[in-house]
């Protein structure tokens, strides 16, 4: 599974998928609350941790990629 995020925060993986988005939660230790209906918002104080796992995407893309 590949991690992605646009750097502010919005964090979505793929293969996209709800199930995938918890599963990812889960292996990054997110909590459910952070969960807002197509994506995980990382916590503010792991940006640099969870960031460091993931590819750096825009935000088009990750709404291109939630929508699809």
């Amino acid at each position: 599974m590949e991690y992605l995020t646009d750097g502010k925060r919005h964090l979505i993986c793929l293969p996209y998928s709800i199930e995938n988005l918890h599963n990812m939660a889960k292996a990054l230790d997110i909590h459910r609350c952070w969960f807002h209906n197509d994506h995980y918002d990382i916590p503010k104080k792991r940006m640099k941790e969870i960031e460091a796992k993931c590819r750096i995407v825009s935000s088009k893309e990750i709404v291109r990629i939630a929508r699809k």
